[in-house]
């Protein structure tokens, strides 16, 4: 197979790793009390995609935005919980993306599939109090990837899971009430994956107490390796999502 359909094949690939993700938009507001309290996010990220791919015998280095990856999902579902008393916090995220398309070559039309599993889960300690509060943040991160290509009736699929434990930092920076800049940063690195890190900056808006609004920019920057996928890539792009605290 050649060039001129794997760079289609690379993005519905790389696409399923794009969203992975990451406590920052979950972050709750605010001074921790000293009872449970809860905050459920569904969010969404417009992420666009620069890198390169490789698949068995197929790669290819792309460049791709948001746009040209978002008619090609089939089904996607993203969310972040937290849980937080006192000085502690629980986190998880969770995203489940399935994509497809069907791609011309020379040796006729090849049918792509690939499906991209991501959880996350981690413990926060609230280093700093105060006005500007600072969390310390470890946890464990999984992915799992599975392409599938089908030509003349014949299928190729390769699957691929990593478990990374990583470790990061977040802090808060209240304005005019209901306002609050977030700040994130996480590395991790170990079973499959050579290092893999992130970056978000964005704030929030709570227009009351129980409900707010996410939005800011994201850039995750993942190199795995393996016997038959390689995955050398950055995802960068808008956020937004909904806060629910209760």
């Amino acid at each position: 197979m050649n060039m001129g359909f794997t760079s289609k094949t690379a993005a519905a690939l790389a696409a399923c790793a794009m969203l992975t993700a990451w406590a920052g938009p979950c972050s709750a507001q605010g001074q921790a009390g000293e009872h449970w309290e809860y905050e459920a996010s569904p969010y969404l990220w417009a992420a666009g995609l620069d890198g390169a791919t490789r698949v068995g015998d197929l790669s290819v280095e792309s460049d791709h935005s948001f746009s040209d990856l978002v008619d090609k999902i089939d089904f996607g579902l993203t969310g972040a919980f937290e849980a937080r008393k006192g000085r502690w916090g629980i986190l998880f995220d969770a995203i489940y993306i399935k994509l497809s398309d069907d791609v011309a070559s020379p040796r006729g039309t090849v049918d792509v599939e690939a499906v991209q599993q991501m959880y996350m889960l981690g413990g926060a300690w609230r280093a700093l109090e105060g006005p500007a509060p600072v969390d310390l943040i470890a946890g464990l991160r999984f992915n799992y990837l599975k392409p599938t290509l089908g030509l003349g009736g014949v299928e190729r699929g390769q699957s691929k899971d990593a478990l990374d434990p990583y470790i990061g930092v977040r802090g808060h920076y209240p304005l005019d009430p209901g306002w609050n800049l977030v700040g994130y940063l996480d590395v991790g690195t170990f079973d499959g994956s050579d290092y893999a890190w992130q970056l978000l900056v964005g704030a929030s808006y709570a227009w009351r107490p129980d409900r707010s609004i996410k939005f800011g920019y994201r850039q995750l920057k993942t190199k795995y390796s393996g016997e038959r996928i390689e995955l050398d890539t950055t995802m960068q792009g808008l956020y937004i999502g909904v806060g629910f605290r209760f």
